[in-house]
Parts: C-alpha cells; sequence; structure tokens
C-alpha cells in the first residue's frame, strides 16, 4: 500500500512553527512569574506557598511540551521541545521567592522516541503522537531545600477501522469507528480528513462522495462516504486534530463486510 506522506508544508512554514512554540514558551514563563509575584504578597503559610509555586511549574512545563507537540506533528523539528524546555528552565533561575530554583529536565530516547517525541503514523489503524519528559525541580532555601521529581506525558492516539459494503452502481459504501485519546483519556477531535487510494493515489473525501460524519461526543466518531474503486479492498487514510491541535494520523484496510 502506498503510504500517504505528511505535507511538512516547506521550511519557511516550520520556521513560523518553532517562532509560534517559542513565543508560547515565553507566555508561558511570563505566566509563571506572575503567579510567583502574585502569591509573594499574599500572607499564606509558606508550605502552601511552596506546593502552589511546585503546582505552577508543573502546569506550565506541561503546556509547554504541548505547544512542542503541537509544532513537531505539523511539520516542526522535533528538537523545539528541548529548546522549549532550556527557555523555560532559564526563566526559573530568576525566581527568588523561596531561594534559588533550579529545573533539569531528560527527555525520552528510547522506545520509539527520539528527542522526547514519538510519531508513530503506520498502516495497523493506529496513530500516536507523544512527548515525554522527566522533570527534576530543585528549590534551595535558607533553612531547607525542596526536590521534586515528576515526568509529563502528552500523548494523542488515533484508533481507525473499518469496512465497506457494495450498494447500487457497484460503488463502496465504507464505514469508519475513528477514536481519539489523551493520555489514554477519550478526548475530542478539532478536525478530521479523510483521504482514500485509487489506482496509486490518494484522493480526498469530500462531499462529492456523500461524506457523512457522526460525532458521539465522547471521542468517537463514525465516518462513512462512498467510493467507485475496481479494487478488493479500501485503502483509508485517517488525518486528525485534537482539541490541543497536535495532529495524528494513521491508515487502514477496509474489506467487504
Amino acid at each position: 500500500m502506498k503510504k500517504l506522506k505528511k505535507n511538512l508544508g516547506g521550511k519557511s512554514s516550520g520556521q513560523l512553527l518553532i517562532v509560534a512554540a517559542l513565543s508560547i514558551a515565553v507566555l508561558i514563563s511570563s505566566t509563571t512569574i506572575y503567579v510567583y509575584e502574585v502569591s509573594r504578597e499574599t500572607n499564606s503559610i509558606k508550605n502552601n506557598s511552596i506546593s502552589d509555586f511546585v503546582l505552577a511549574v508543573k502546569q506550565s512545563t506541561r503546556n509547554a511540551m504541548i505547544s512542542s507537540l503541537v509544532n513537531a506533528s505539523n511539520g516542526g523539528e522535533r528538537t523545539v521541545l528541548t529548546d522549549n524546555l532550556n527557555s523555560f528552565s532559564q526563566a526559573l533561575r530568576s525566581l527568588y521567592q523561596f531561594g534559588t530554583c533550579q529545573l533539569n529536565f531528560t527527555v525520552l530516547n528510547d522506545v520509539g522516541y527520539d528527542s522526547g517525541m514519538r510519531f508513530s503514523w503506520n498502516d495497523s489503524g493506529l496513530g500516536i503522537s507523544s512527548a515525554y519528559a522527566d522533570f527534576t525541580l530543585k528549590i534551595y532555601g535558607v533553612t531547607s531545600n525542596t526536590v521534586v521529581n515528576y515526568a509529563v506525558n502528552v500523548t494523542t492516539t488515533l484508533t481507525v477501522n473499518g469496512f465497506y459494503t457494495i450498494v447500487e452502481n457497484e460503488e463502496k459504501l465504507v464505514n469508519l469507528t475513528c477514536k481519539i485519546y489523551n493520555e489514554g483519556e477519550p478526548a475530542l477531535a478539532k478536525n478530521m480528513t479523510v483521504f482514500y487510494e485509487n489506482l496509486g493515489s490518494w484522493v480526498p473525501v469530500n462531499s462529492s462522495n456523500s461524506l457523512s460524519i457522526t460525532d458521539y461526543h465522547n471521542g468517537t466518531y463514525n465516518i462513512s462516504f462512498t467510493v467507485n474503486t475496481s479494487s478488493s479492498s479500501v485503502q483509508v487514510s485517517v488525518h486528525a486534530y485534537d482539541s490541543r491541535s497536535v495532529l495524528v494520523q494513521t491508515n487502514t484496510t477496509c474489506n467487504e463486510a
């Protein structure tokens, strides 16, 4: 089966994505600094303040990883994850509410991950776009030190399976069931695009194919459309954006039911 390659959109598009991701990282850092400045003016108990600060750092690292995965899944370089996390870590070093703050990280380079990123887009009906990193947050205070170890996993998964039946004029009515997951939990799709293979070329499915999409509002989507091909099976490719704008795709083979 001929694979449908993702459109990288050219170097300029990738550069714009990288700039956008870095801008988001700067915004994230600014938000964390704001959280710090506001909390410094309160009279809350120190332990609670440290806990809130740690939670803010964890959420900010997750946001940075999401923006990096959006970038890379849409054609940006995988190294954008390390770049964004480095920028965020440097911003944290200037925060002295509780002492010297240091954030170290290690992106995953194993079990299918490269530079903390994994893109498994194949013909199995299972597509995965993922980012993973381990973090160590150290806060060195005057009287005590705080060390927090945590991991962040951002994963969008797409499953597709289907079949076809013969209808009038020997057309094939294809029925697909697509499911989207974020970190293993059902999630919503922002957009889905379907292609089918005909004579070695990938053809986009549109209204001329009587395209119908049913959204069950639980991460499950039913897609049906008609095609006129001579092959005994229908090769299908589904490209989906989750609600975070992470792109994931996979191909599958539909046989007659």
